[in-house]
């Protein structure tokens, strides 16, 4: 409870404001740093671009915003390493890549939902972004105006459909065949393996919906199901056989399968499935890097607690490492 004695400056007026404030705030807890990124006083030095693997290593590639230039981060997410990552609320487009020369957004237009890009940027690649999921044409015979003027060149490239395995979990999903094993790691999968090649990203689509069907599997891994799933990974003689099993129930649709190639080789230490959560995205990280598996980047915490980081979500977000860089109030 406070006492307002009576006094008729401003002075006295500006304590009590003051006395009230603090009290709320230490009644929510909020911490120092949670108090300047709610007032938009963290001085974030990074944009975020993309989160990439090379292999099994992967990368968060950013936009340096003071030295002007692409930078490609990796160490930040070793196993072992300290981990202070503070990711902006905000969201703002990418920009793009032209000729491998990088093109920040003119307009800094503002991004939301499963987009990264805005669709000026995206154009140089996809001018049509919901083609990405649900394809219009194949490539060749275009349908949309947006496309007549080049671009969506991607659309009439060939295109694998794939079982991927999660633990005992398949999903069914397509991806240029040039990137199959790229998008296997990208996903965070067991073991993948080919179910056929197609001349477009339209005609793989159709597959890629038949297939799933016939199967009775997925075509979107959950979260929760995807930590589940960690606790039940088998070996290649065992995926291989649920393929043929699966592979018998087709029922005369098409599938020319590869065979099942297992993905171990993750930079990931071993951690307790059962004290992992997911972290929310916007706010600040700190821990001891455990590593990575697909788009979840894993540290833990003082208390031995798993935090699970979904770095798939953090381009378009600006970030920061360290308290370095954190303006003061």
């Amino acid at each position: 409870m406070i006492q307002v004695t009576r006094e008729n400056s401003t002075i006295g007026e500006t304590r009590v404001r003051l006395k009230s404030t603090f009290l709320v705030r230490c009644s929510v807890f909020e911490t120092a740093d949670e108090i300047l990124r709610r007032r938009g006083m963290v001085a974030y030095d990074r944009h975020a671009l993309s989160w990439e693997w090379n292999g099994f290593q992967p990368a968060l590639v950013t936009y340096d915003q003071r030295e002007k230039e692409v930078q490609e981060l990796t160490d930040h997410f070793r196993p072992g390493e300290r981990l202070d990552l503070t990711v902006s609320e905000a969201r703002r487009c990418v920009g793009s890549f032209t000729e491998g020369v990088y093109e920040p957004c003119k307009l800094r237009n503002v991004v939301s939902g499963q987009f990264d890009q805005c669709p000026m940027c995206a154009s140089t690649w996809i001018p049509v972004q919901n083609c990405v999921f649900e394809p219009e044409c194949d490539g060749t015979n275009i349908t949309n105006e947006k496309c007549r003027n080049g671009g969506g060149e991607i659309c009439a490239k060939p295109t694998h459909v794939y079982a991927a395995f999660y633990g005992d979990l398949v999903k069914v999903g397509m991806t240029l065949s040039t990137r199959f094993m790229e998008r296997a790691i990208e996903q965070g999968a067991d073991a993948i393996a080919r179910l056929g090649t197609y001349p477009n990203r339209r005609a793989a689509r159709d597959a890629e919906n038949m297939l799933s069907r016939a199967l009775h599997a997925t075509q979107w891994v959950r979260k929760t199901t995807f930590l589940k799933a960690q606790t039940s990974i088998r070996d290649r003689d065992t995926y291989q056989e649920r393929l043929e099993t699966l592979l018998s129930t087709l029922n005369g649709v098409a599938a020319e399968p590869g065979p099942v190639e297992m993905l171990d080789r993750y930079p990931l230490s071993s951690y307790d499935v059962p004290k992992a959560s997911f972290a929310e995205v916007a706010g600040r990280h700190r821990g001891e890097v455990l590593g990575c598996k697909g788009k979840w980047l894993f540290y833990r915490l003082r208390d031995r607690d798993v935090m699970m980081l979904d770095m798939s979500s953090v381009p378009s977000h600006y970030a920061t490492f360290g308290l370095a860089n954190l303006n003061k109030p």
